[in-house]
């Protein structure tokens, strides 16, 4: 029996009938679950790239409508949330949150602080966005038990910089402050004193052009070649003399009292209108110590209607149309220093011309209707020659006849030695931006870039000193075509 048995096994076992039917039965299962395997595995790989998509596209969708305005936030939410409610993965985990969306003006913010985003009362300020998706699994999925959930993360940013402006930083401890506090019409006395104080202005060097004539040029020029980058140098020795010729070619100054002014810098052409307040009828005539006497020029704010070296930069408080004349008329009563402006270079025009200079917001709103302009024309050239503009809308620079005939300006260039036309109304305008002088090096563009002030030239400069009037805090939306826009994704997860 026992031999019997054993010859038994020996055959079964040498027996292959019915072994495919047992290897199908173990393997098919299998195949069928790596089968599964991989076609979950490519249904991940789909929805991580989805989401992956979306937040990349919510990011960009957001940081395009960071404007710099206090709407931007809800602006910014609403274009991101758009795109997230077409995607295909919407439409499954319908209680997990789509999007989650944070805003900083700063990269560290976001990196540092999981919690961080600015409110919207501070929308302003954002210049980064990051948007993370909802945390999304497969469902019916084999993967679904092992596979974490899925969560894409991208952060873009919206920079504006600052390019064809001119080459002058006015030094802020604060620029925010500053430009919180800044309002049109207000005048500041601001210096090249070669210090990084509030209230100084200093010139800045191109990476190329570190120590060159080639800042001074940029800085006289109708034209400049410049825009704000990372490796800006800021320039401090250059001499009062020479800043102020670069500054003073607008008021058609060419010649300062001892030489003319350099040929590098005399090809650039004055503004349209040059009045000044000085007794310069002659080119190489000097400025006279006429600012409390005939001529008149655009009156000050109280604050700088003497200046003194004690002055403080940002005394002005946009009251100028409110100061008290200066010395009055021969024969004529005024109690304003707007209506002996008007008078000495408008007596000419009719009371609703004259009315309507009385009526203007600021010094330079004044100056456009002196060209025949407005805000929305600055642009457009003017001919100050030979047309009726001249006795419609330009100042005379002074009684065409009487006793202080003499001390007449002409109100349009008679010096400029070149041959461009001046015709620019914003040959007058300076575009500045506001930063703090101490950290230039590291600032970069964007900081740069983020406050600039558009100021206009009430007088010529005087040793490195300048009086202007602020025009506007550049905007996105209102630029003066001076600032490019740059959205772009800076992180991605």
């Amino acid at each position: 029996m026992k031999q019997w048995s054993s010859r038994l096994l020996r055959r079964f076992g040498r027996d292959e009938r019915g072994f495919v039917l047992v290897f199908a039965a173990v393997l098919i299962p299998a195949l069928l679950g790596f089968v599964g395997l991989a076609v979950d595995g490519a249904r991940l790989m789909t929805l991580d790239t989805q989401l992956a998509a979306v937040a990349d596209a919510a990011a960009l969708a957001a940081a395009n409508r960071l404007d710099r305005t206090d709407g931007a936030i809800s602006a910014a939410r609403a274009a991101a949330e758009a795109l997230a409610n077409g995607a295909a993965f919407s439409r499954r985990n319908r209680d997990t949150p789509r999007l989650t969306l944070r805003f900083a003006e700063t990269l560290v913010d976001l990196r540092t602080d999981p919690g961080y985003s600015l409110p919207e009362t501070e929308a302003a300020k954002a210049v980064f966005v990051e948007a993370t998706t909802g945390a999304y699994t497969l469902t019916t999925s084999l993967l679904q038990v092992f596979a974490s959930p899925i969560r894409r993360r991208a952060v873009a940013e919206a920079q504006s910089y600052a390019c064809d402006v001119t080459p002058l930083v006015l030094c802020q401890a604060d620029p925010d402050r500053f430009a919180a506090t800044a309002r049109p019409g207000r005048q500041y006395l601001v210096r090249m004193d070669g210090n990084l104080v509030d209230g100084s202005v200093v010139p800045l060097d191109k990476p190329d052009d570190e120590g060159t004539r080639t800042t001074l040029r940029n800085l006289a020029s109708d034209a400049p070649a410049f825009c704000y980058a990372d490796a800006l140098a800021l320039r401090r020795n250059i001499p009062q003399a020479e800043f102020d010729d670069a500054i003073n070619i607008r008021f058609d100054r060419y010649f300062n009292g001892l030489a003319a002014v350099a040929s590098d810098l005399a090809v650039f052409p004055p503004a349209p209108i040059v009045i000044q307040g000085r007794h310069l009828n002659a080119c190489s005539s000097p400025p006279s110590g006429g600012d409390v006497n005939p001529p008149y020029h655009l009156p000050r704010d109280v604050a700088y209607r003497i200046v003194r070296p004690s002055s403080t930069y940002d005394q002005g408080l946009g009251d100028w149309a409110v100061s008290a004349a200066y010395g009055g008329m021969p024969g004529v009563q005024t109690t304003r220093a707007i209506d002996e402006y008007i008078l000495w270079n408008h007596a000419d025009k009719d009371s609703g011309f004259q009315d309507s200079l009385r009526e203007a917001a600021t010094r330079y709103e004044i100056y456009l209707r002196e060209l025949g302009l407005t805000r929305e024309t600055e642009t457009v050239p003017v001919v100050t020659r030979g047309n009726a503009l001249m006795g419609r809308t330009m100042p005379t620079g002074g009684p065409l006849t009487g006793p202080l005939a003499f001390v007449r300006e002409s109100p349009v260039p008679i010096c400029y030695p070149g041959t461009r036309p001046a015709t620019q109304a914003r040959r007058r305008v300076l575009y500045l931006s506001v930063a703090d002088c101490r950290d230039i090096a590291t600032a970069g563009a964007a900081r740069l870039s983020r406050h600039v002030a558009k100021v206009f030239l009430t007088e010529p400069a005087s040793g490195g000193g300048l009086l202007v009037e602020l025009v506007a805090m550049l905007t996105p939306r209102d630029d003066d075509g001076k600032l490019r826009r740059v959205v772009q994704l800076v992180e991605t997860r």
